[in-house]
C-alpha cells in the first residue's frame, strides 16, 4: 500500500475548539468534524478552553453556554477582553432555547452567533463554520 502524497491527504478547512461539557455531544461533533476535514480541539469547561486557546490559536470556538467551573458567557468576555483574541469568531452552542435576550446578550458580549444545538443538523454547523470562516479569512 502507497503512502498518500501530499496532494491526496486531506486539507484542513480550519481549526475548531469546541468547548462543551457533555461528552456525547463532543463525541458527535469530533466525528463530523474530522469526516470533513476540521481539526478540532476540545475543552469540557471555560478554564480548559482558556488553557486550549492559549496552546493553539483556533479559527473558531463553538461555545456551549451552561457548563461547570465557567460558563461560556464567562469565557465569550474574557476572549472578547483581550486584544489578542478579540477577533477570533465565536458562536454560542446552547440547548437554552434562542430566547432574545440571551441571542442579544451574547451578541452583546461578541458573540459572532448563537446556535441552539437541538434545532440544528451537524451538516448545517459544519457549513456555516465554513462560511464564518470565509468571512473572517477575508480580513
Amino acid at each position: 500500500m502507497s503512502t498518500p502524497t501530499p496532494k491526496e491527504a486531506p486539507s484542513v478547512k480550519g481549526k475548531v475548539l469546541l468547548v462543551e461539557d457533555d461528552p456525547m455531544v463532543v463525541r458527535m461533533y469530533e466525528r463530523k468534524f474530522k469526516l470533513e476535514g476540521f481539526k478540532l480541539t476540545m475543552a469540557f469547561n471555560g478554564f480548559e478552553g482558556l488553557e486550549a486557546l492559549k496552546k493553539e490559536r483556533p479559527d473558531i470556538i463553538l461555545l456551549d453556554i451552561m457548563m461547570p467551573k465557567m460558563s461560556g458567557l464567562e469565557m465569550l468576555k474574557i476572549v472578547k477582553d483581550d486584544p489578542q483574541y478579540k477577533d477570533l469568531p465565536v458562536v454560542m452552542l446552547t440547548n437554552l432555547g434562542d430566547r432574545a435576550e440571551d441571542v442579544q446578550k451574547c451578541k452583546e458580549l461578541g458573540a459572532e452567533d448563537y446556535w441552539v444545538k437541538a434545532n440544528m443538523k451537524l451538516e448545517v454547523i459544519t457549513e456555516k463554520i465554513g462560511l464564518i470562516l470565509k468571512k473572517y479569512s477575508g480580513r
